[in-house]
């Protein structure tokens, strides 16, 4: 079964309304700083939504039902771990950001250390981010080769020029009015899928949830052991592994930090990363609730191959959705995917211009030099989720790995550069004196290195010795030690 032409007409008007909304922007930009900042007045709920819908992403519309549907509901612990970063960082580290009056979260680390760690701080973050945005990149692409049997490659770089296009045009408002957008997209196309199981189970919800409960699909919390080096499901591993991930992410991460400040005080910011850390819980339960129904609806075997679990949800789209609605879900499973790429490439082209080659201070000359950065780094994500394609491939060939689900392979992916940055950022926030920009580039080396070597230690070993949820605490302890060994003593910062 293919698309039908109202699917595709659903399709083209989603894409071409992200476009309009880029060159809607684009319009109204005058200089760097509103491509960059949004011009400091966007309201908290856009923001919100903006950063809700890049944390789903397409690894939680395909990854999180692919781990239910398996009989995995660990992932909700996630969540748990999430919320209490979250709480910690909208306490103590927004605010200090605002304070600052920072175009980049590098741009602390300048205040502190100087402009050399900023600069490698800078470059470790384009490295890390090429890295997991090519991840999400990747998933997304298996959906879109599911249904229309193009190969993956070409599905990876369709989706990457769409979403640098819009990006390109209209900076951070743009990505942050679409991601709005696709927020009530995406959530309309899992609440149409899941409504859409629970009709076709017998006895509706209550004979799907009965018989989840039976086969004991809907574990949430494992205690034994409550903390494993080498399990990341176990709930201790679990709530640890995603508290940190979340403090480098949205303290460290300017792919995430961008909108952040993007609203007119610390307080909206503070309120909007809140926010999205309670939602997260009810749509986590959702796509979990999605995995459970598809295994539910797949007791017998269709005609159709479903062998693959990657490509179970699109599948289903495909197959068993009336025209119309089925382009819906599809236009909702993209909007996952560019809602997690549109910002991750204004960020990087903002980091570049104005962390590592510092823009000119002429107005139009700073954007076109903006838009250019947008150009190059639309094709390296394209490049790096052709890398991820291949390495997770090679997991999945090699029978002595077990290989992670597509939400783990993501998260494992965001976890390779993120502790460097944690370790001296941390460094940064808890110390009151200068130190030396060289020690503290040495321990973001020192973070960087060993969160390479774990991500890669499954295929060079044969085996995962160490979980990804503890990637980020060693390689970003080692990172904080490191740099704290030989942390000169001078006079108090003002930062």
């Amino acid at each position: 079964m293919s698309m039908k032409p109202i699917d595709l007409i659903v399709l083209a008007v989603y894409a071409l309304s992200l476009i309009w909304i880029g060159a809607h922007f684009a319009r109204k930009q005058s200089s760097s700083q509103d491509f960059a900042l949004g011009s400091r007045d966007l309201p908290s709920w856009a923001v919100l939504l903006s950063m809700s819908a890049t944390e789903l992403s397409a690894a939680t519309f395909i990854g999180v039902p692919q781990a239910a549907y398996m009989g995995d509901w660990s992932y909700l612990q996630l969540a748990l771990g999430s919320f209490l970063g979250k709480l910690l960082l909208a306490w103590r580290v927004i605010p200090l950001y605002y304070k600052s009056g920072i175009v980049t979260v590098y741009g602390f680390l300048a205040d502190r250390f100087g402009s050399t760690p900023q600069k490698a701080a800078a470059l470790c973050f384009l490295f890390g981010r090429l890295f997991a945005s090519g991840a999400r990149l990747f998933i997304a692409s298996l959906a879109l080769s599911a249904v229309s049997d193009v190969p993956i490659a070409w599905a990876i770089v369709s989706c990457g020029l769409v979403a640098g296009l819009y990006t390109l045009a209209g900076g951070i408002k743009a990505v942050v009015w679409t991601d709005t957008l696709q927020a009530g997209l995406l959530l309309f196309a899992a609440l149409a899928v899941l409504m859409s199981l629970i009709q076709a189970a017998p006895g509706g919800f209550s004979g799907l949830f009965a018989w989840a409960q039976e086969g004991g699909r809907t574990k949430i919390a494992f205690f034994d052991p409550f903390i494993s080096l080498s399990d990341g499901r176990v709930l201790g591993t679990a709530l640890i592994g995603a508290f940190f991930l979340t403090l480098a992410t949205h303290a460290t991460d300017h792919d995430m930090v961008q909108r952040l400040l993007t609203t007119r005080n610390a307080r909206g910011s503070s309120g909007a990363l809140i926010g999205s850390a309670l939602i997260n819980f009810p749509l986590t339960l959702l796509f979990l609730a999605i995995g459970t129904g598809l295994a539910y609806f797949y007791q017998a075997p269709p005609q159709y191959d479903i062998s693959d679990p990657t490509r179970i949800l699109p599948l289903y789209a495909l197959h068993e959705l009336p025209d119309g609605l089925r382009g819906l879900i599809f236009a909702g499973l993209f909007a996952a995917a560019m809602s997690s790429l549109d910002s991750a490439i204004c960020a990087m082209a903002t980091c570049w211009c104005e962390d590592i080659r510092p823009i000119e201070k002429n107005a139009g000359t700073g954007l076109r030099r903006m838009r250019r950065a947008s150009i190059v780094f639309s094709m390296g994500l394209i490049g790096a989720a052709l890398a991820m394609s291949s390495y997770h491939a090679i997991l999945t060939e090699t029978p002595s790995i077990k290989a992670p689900n597509l939400v783990e392979f993501a998260l494992s992916a965001m976890s390779i550069f993120y502790g460097g940055l944690l370790g001296i950022f941390a460094l940064g926030l808890t110390s009151q004196t200068r130190g030396s920009p060289a020690t503290v580039c040495l321990g973001l080396a020192t973070g960087a290195l060993t969160g390479l070597s774990l991500f890669l230690h499954p295929i060079v070993f044969g085996t995962v010795w160490i979980a990804w949820t503890w990637w980020i605490p060693i390689s970003g302890g080692l990172s904080f030690l490191v740099a704290s060994l030989a942390h000169r003593e001078s006079s108090p910062t003002t930062a």
